[in-house]
């Protein structure tokens, strides 16, 4: 389901993090499965690779990527939301409650973290 009225601001970006009037929107790529246990594994203009321990069914995925998101950012898992590619491992994610400059800087410090 698509949260995010303004779609055209999704689809004309090549930017890994951008700013709407909806939040802040993160291009992710998602893991599932991975052994990896640092949250954000690259940060590129394709976008935010995250590595998740659950597997990419039933939703598992999708749930541990808001939540951790939300933990790493300092955000309510309700202002994290997966506003496009909820059934593949491209995402776009709305972060509320963040600037983006904080979110870009929480993510760069979620790289160097375990």
């Amino acid at each position: 389901m698509l949260l995010c009225r303004d779609i055209h601001a999704l689809i004309v970006t090549d930017k890994a993090i951008w700013e709407t009037s909806e939040g802040i929107m993160i291009r992710v790529l998602v893991k599932p499965r991975s052994r990896t246990i640092r949250l954000i594994e690259e940060i590129s203009e394709a976008g935010v690779l995250v590595n998740l321990k659950e597997p990419a069914r039933e939703g598992k995925a999708n749930s541990e990527l808001v939540k951790r998101l939300a933990k790493a950012l300092s955000v309510s898992s309700s202002d994290v939301a997966i506003v496009a590619g909820y059934g593949t491992r491209e995402k776009i994610v709305r972060i509320r409650g963040q600037s983006q400059a904080e979110v870009q800087e929480l993510l760069l410090k979620a790289t160097r973290s375990q």
